[in-house]
């Protein structure tokens, strides 16, 4: 989840190619093509003259993505908070 998450938001970002989409995402070659044939197959990019768009879908889920990290990002806040209130 937190790769395809990533390269949502690489291409969301503008980086399109698979070659700036390796390098961005910090993956490997066979990883990306795994992951970007992935993220089509589920119609979250689209391939158009060699490089890789969001779909709606793809900006929906990428959404809610972010939407996730924010809220495991805030639950750490509260568990170190209240560790911190019991020690």
């Amino acid at each position: 989840m937190e790769i395809m998450a990533d390269i949502l938001e690489v291409v969301s970002s503008g980086s399109t190619s698979k070659s700036s989409i390796m390098k961005n995402a910090n993956l490997s070659e066979g990883l990306t093509e795994k992951y970007l044939l992935i993220l089509k197959s589920k119609g979250l990019i689209q391939q158009k003259d060699g490089s890789f768009v969001l779909t709606e879908k793809g900006r929906q889920i990428l959404n809610n993505f972010r939407e996730i990290r924010r809220l495991e990002l805030r639950l750490d806040e509260l568990l170190n908070s209240t560790l911190n209130e019991l020690s």
